[in-house]
């Protein structure tokens, strides 16, 4: 019962740390604000099947993540950061529970259950994607639903588990595309494959295909009926095909190395990645000694399954292997209680607790010259700085380890309250410099009812933050529409433009007499609001 109720709190405390900053900050640059705006225009346009932005229609992703916000709005008082956040930070949350939920059906104690979920909720990459209006949060909470569910019909043979499981797999297919059926499904035949269970274990029944199928197909025959009948098939093509097949085989950015998860991980999953590749090179050395068990092959085939499929494109983030971190979470519970005893996971634990001393210390000194907090950050930042002092003392006095636990907990609530110092002062800096709200409040004071503005490369905040439509080009990159842009500044009477500084220098090189009214830096990149003058306009009628 205690262990529940701890659970309970820390998923309530997970949900409060993520989602109440939400209040305090904008929407940053650059998918916060397009996400925010495909919502916002859903409901403007009373069209939930066919996602737009800027008033064209948006192919990049399908509508569930749009809808959930759309709800959200509902309960936080409009298409503000409050409702992009609040779908990823209950996710985050319920994930939590997910986790314990997971290692309890593998057969692990509720204490390797518990410190799975605390392991989960204490890593960065959760952490960073439950409080962001991104969609990876809820997709990956979808693929952990759908692979509890899938795990209770391979250990309890409940074919109405299996049948929720692929009907979750299809709204994670609303969510993100394909990968929210080739992940947990993928996961799950490895697993068969490996324990060579697959001839004797049937997961394609007519009822399961049509649970998987039901939500989409809805959604797209719904989609064909009305871009047929609006004449926008370029639409279907994009997001079919284009968007799935095309991205994953030749991705068109992102590009990273084929090891670039194994790197990543080394900070998405900090503090425990120091454990996870202590343990993983354990396995390996010790490989024709161990022996993994049944529950074990199912966590490592989850695992190394989302590894490889994300590892095989050029195009690679860090946030798309989000999906597996139960797994590894679990893996790193469940070695740790076997191997506590060892002298390297001691050392490990107090390399561990000094960092995170010396660090909150390094943050909270800083913090105060730096930033301006108020009382309860300064409150909040002492926090940390005293646990962890205490959690060192007590690391060091701690002689048979059998507290693990106990340290555990204490660690992953000082990486809350480390959380929670970032928050505190660091996100109000961020905001500063991700927020385009500034900006557009700062060139505002130029424009009138009638005025047009032209986007060299188009940014959905423009149109969130100043109300109004952009004039948009039809090119990705800002140097393939340049010559539009300026075409259209010439043309437009009362038009003004935004394009980045660089830019502006070119041009006034080139003999165009643009005038730059505002400037501003938002995130890397330097942007200009700008005029092409009157003279301008007559030369180039000439």
């Amino acid at each position: 019962m205690r262990t529940k109720v701890l659970l309970a709190l820390l998923a309530l405390f997970f949900f409060l740390l993520n989602f109440l900053p939400s209040f305090e900050r904008d929407l940053w640059e650059p998918d916060e604000p397009r996400f925010v705006l495909v919502a916002k225009e859903m409901v403007q346009s009373g069209n939930y099947v066919m996602p737009h932005r800027n008033k064209k229609p948006y192919p990049d992703k399908p509508p569930f993540y749009f809808w959930t916000i759309v709800m959200s709005s509902k309960l936080t008082g409009g298409f503000k950061t409050p409702a992009g956040i609040l779908p990823n930070a209950l996710a985050g949350a319920l994930s939590i529970l997910l986790v314990f939920l997971i290692a309890l059906k593998l057969g692990y104690s509720e204490d390797i259950a518990l410190a799975s979920s605390i392991i989960f909720a204490s890593c960065i990459k959760v952490w960073w994607q439950s409080s962001h209006a991104q969609i990876d949060m809820l997709l990956s909470f979808l693929v952990y639903l759908s692979v509890y569910l899938a795990l209770l019909y391979l250990q309890d043979k409940n074919k109405q588990a299996l049948i929720l499981s692929f009907f979750v797999m299809g709204l994670a297919t609303l969510t993100k595309g394909p990968v929210g059926l080739i992940i947990p499904l993928g996961g799950v035949i490895t697993y068969l494959v490996w324990t060579k269970k697959w001839k004797e274990t049937r997961i394609f029944y007519p009822s399961s295909i049509i649970a998987y199928l039901f939500p989409v197909l809805l959604w797209l025959v719904l989609l064909v009926i009305q871009a047929f009948s609006g004449g926008n098939t370029a639409y279907l093509e994009n997001i079919l095909f284009k968007q799935t097949v095309v991205r994953f085989a030749k991705s068109w950015h992102h590009f990273q190395p084929v090891y670039y998860y194994a790197k990543v991980l080394l900070y998405d999953f900090f503090p425990w990645s120091v454990f996870l590749y202590y343990f993983l090179w354990q396995v390996w050395k010790n490989r024709k000694k161990v022996k993994l068990t049944d529950n074990q092959k199912f966590l490592f085939s989850w695992f190394l399954f989302t590894v490889v499929f994300f590892s095989i494109p050029n195009g690679k983030r860090g946030l798309y292997i989000l999906p597996m971190y139960p797994a590894i979470s679990i893996i790193v519970a469940d070695y740790l209680f076997k191997f506590k005893e060892k002298k390297a996971i001691k050392i490990a634990s107090y390399v561990l607790a000094s960092i995170l001393f010396f660090v909150f210390l390094a943050l909270s000194l800083y913090g105060m010259g730096k930033f301006k907090p108020t009382v309860l950050s300064n409150i909040t930042v002492s926090l940390p700085v005293i646990i962890t002092f205490f959690l060192f003392l007590f690391l060091r006095k701690e002689k048979d380890f059998k507290n693990y636990f106990k340290q555990t907990v204490i660690i992953s609530f000082s990486f809350f309250l480390l959380a929670s110092t970032v928050a505190g002062y660091l996100f109000p800096y961020l905001n500063k410099r991700n927020s385009m709200r500034f900006f557009v409040k700062e060139y505002e004071k130029f424009l009138d009812k009638n005025s047009k503005v032209a986007i060299a490369q188009f940014r959905s905040a423009h149109v969130l933050y100043g109300n109004r439509n952009l004039i948009e080009f039809p090119y990705q990159d800002e140097e393939d529409n340049i010559d539009l842009f300026v075409e259209y500044l010439r043309k437009t009477p009362n038009s003004y433009g935004i394009v980045k500084k660089l830019w502006c220098e070119r041009l006034k090189r080139m003999g165009i007499p643009i005038k730059i009214l505002a400037e501003r830096k938002v995130g890397s990149k330097h942007l200009c609001f700008v005029k092409i003058e009157k003279k301008g306009v007559e030369n180039g009628g000439n």
